[in-house]
């Protein structure tokens, strides 16, 4: 009766065990895909726009992908961007925004500070521990993957500190190099934890661009625009 009852026990276990390594394996790429969904369309570019568009250098202020568990190196169907796409779209730079915090219900008319739904995500995502219960660990976890990601692009893509890499960048690119710079932005103050030494921790990780505020308080600056429509 005994073995019966370690046999069931065990069993019971290994589908328990299977169940939850599917879900840490499906969830985060349906969330990601749920909450960026992409249309497909026809498009119909002319032979001289597609010509003008080839010979310029393209550069977007605002991706939220380094928020998702994904290989940016790869090509996805989902998403915001990956390197493939960009380089395929001729830019020359893509900010990678740092998402850190996101009230429940988010809204433009009036968010507070008492919730947030990356927790939720970073957990599912297997992030770090260290990234569970601290906004600063989160920004600095998304430079590490950007990081990662130009270290192993084989040139493709390139982490941009300074005017001087970004003149670099240009040269090579006139010269044929099929080449992207990456850019690191935050996403709200909110991540300095309200010290503000934290943003030399921040400039030291990579990051050369900031938002103090989004949509939802902080303990620095004291008024949120998306509190109370009024800042």
């Amino acid at each position: 009766m005994k073995k019966w009852i370690l046999a069931g026990a065990a069993a019971v276990a290994i589908v328990l065990l299977g169940l939850a390594v599917r879900f840490f394996m499906v969830a985060p790429g349906r969330i990601e895909r749920g909450q960026n969904r992409i249309v497909p369309i026809a498009l119909n570019v002319r032979p001289a726009a597609q010509a003008l568009h080839a010979t310029l250098d393209v550069a977007d202020m605002h991706a939220d992908s380094l928020l998702w568990k994904r290989d940016l190196l790869e090509r996805s169907d989902r998403g915001h961007v990956d390197v493939p796409r960009l380089v395929e779209g001729h830019y020359a730079l893509q900010v990678f925004s740092s998402v850190t915090k996101s009230p429940k219900g988010q809204n433009y008319k009036a968010n507070g500070a008492d919730s947030d739904t990356i927790t939720s995500l970073a957990i599912v995502d297997l992030q770090p521990i260290r990234t569970w219960n601290s906004l600063l660990q989160r920004s600095l976890w998304h430079a590490e993957k950007l990081r990662d990601f130009a270290a192993r692009s084989g040139g493709r893509l390139r982490l941009i500190t300074t005017p001087a890499e970004v003149d670099r960048l240009l040269a090579d690119r006139k010269g044929g190099a099929a080449a992207m710079g990456g850019m690191l932005s935050i996403e709200g103050l909110q991540d300095i934890e309200g010290r503000i030494e934290n943003l030399d921790v921040l400039y030291a990780a990579g990051f050369r661009m900031a938002v103090s505020r989004i949509s939802s308080t902080m303990t620095w600056p004291a008024r949120c625009t998306a509190c109370r429509r009024a800042g």
